[in-house]
């Protein structure tokens, strides 16, 4: 019922908006958006920031910006159909993954080993080189304010794994990502596709034995009661988006717009910061606090089957020329 509630008022309040620049000089405005996350994770404090941000960056009028945590607006599927039919959700930090049914070659950003390092990837996205990505959501409806993440992913899971010959006995979660489920498929892990509310009870109750995932999505959700071994796979660096519907956007004071790419661009900033800085604590904290067993692992093999199916789904969804390109960023 609440979400029934939160489309009806964010679509009454798009269709009040009008075409660009339609408002009235000090008209209030409202602004809906948020986390599928719980409160208190990172997404939501970048979430959080924004907010702070903006409302210190507008000054043309009454600003209200609503946020929510743990799904209230769905999913992050379903925040970015909202985002691009321009209503119930005005912003959102989603994963590129969830993006594939409306953008083919968007779930390259999340391409297990696609980044050297955490230097790299930062390096990538300073540079300019995923704009084409950028624009291309555009298109779909989308405005990419900023890339926040930066946390690095391994395997949590409710068995040890010291190399690629335990994976095929470890069912393991993967994103919505035809990508995903392939090259993690090609290392031997049983991919599963699920949806990441779900996975918590799926591996309490012997559905799944594993995900991966940053420290951050370790805590915040606490698999770690669940799925105690940490395997060390370093197979990626998170890349979340904060994402603001494109119909929406365009429909706001030029002053505002201004804000909200300024107030976004830093708050992503914000998000990378936070999440690279807290990961080392909370491997810390959950080993001394909650028994967590961490296990070094070698992913030169892992890396070496993944490779190939990544490069061959990057030429299947001409993303060909953007994973060339990061990969010529030194």
């Amino acid at each position: 019922m609440r979400k029934i509630l939160a489309a009806a008022l964010a679509g009454w309040l798009a269709a009040m908006a009008g075409p660009a620049g339609a408002r009235a000089a000090n008209e209030p405005v409202e602004l809906v958006g948020g986390t599928m996350l719980p409160e208190g994770h990172v997404y939501w404090q970048a979430c959080v920031k924004f907010k702070e941000l903006l409302e210190q960056y507008y000054t043309g009028g009454p600003l209200t910006v609503e946020l929510h945590h743990s799904s209230v607006l769905g999913t992050e599927k379903d925040a970015i159909e909202f985002m691009i039919q321009g209503t119930a959700v005005d912003f959102y930090v989603i994963s590129p993954a969830w993006f594939a049914t409306w953008n083919k070659v968007m779930p390259i950003i999340d391409a297990p080993f696609l980044f050297k390092s955490s230097a790299h990837w930062e390096k990538c996205i300073e540079t300019g080189v995923l704009k084409p990505l950028e624009d291309d959501a555009i298109k779909s409806g989308v405005r990419f304010l900023g890339h926040g993440g930066g946390g690095v992913r391994s395997l949590i899971s409710n068995k040890p794994a010291h190399s690629v010959a335990d994976f095929p006995k470890i069912r393991m979660r993967v994103q919505g990502s035809p990508l995903h489920q392939r090259a993690f498929a090609a290392t031997g892990l049983v991919a599963t596709p699920m949806d990441y509310m779900e996975v918590y009870n799926a591996i309490k109750t012997g559905v799944l034995d594993a995900l991966e995932n940053e420290p951050a999505g370790l805590e915040g959700m606490k698999f770690y009661e669940v799925a105690p071994y940490y395997v060390l796979t370093n197979h990626q660096i998170t890349t979340r988006i904060l994402a603001f519907s494109e119909p929406r956007f365009q429909g706001l004071p030029k002053d505002l717009r201004e804000a909200i790419l300024r107030a976004g661009k830093e708050a992503a900033a914000h998000h990378r910061k936070i999440e690279v800085a807290d990961s080392a604590r909370v491997i810390r904290d959950l080993t001394e606090k909650h028994g967590l067993k961490v296990i070094e692992f070698d992913n030169a093999e892992m890396r070496r089957l993944a490779a190939p199916v990544i490069e061959e789904f990057a030429k299947e969804i001409n993303a060909y020329e953007i994973y060339k390109a990061i990969e010529a960023v030194d």
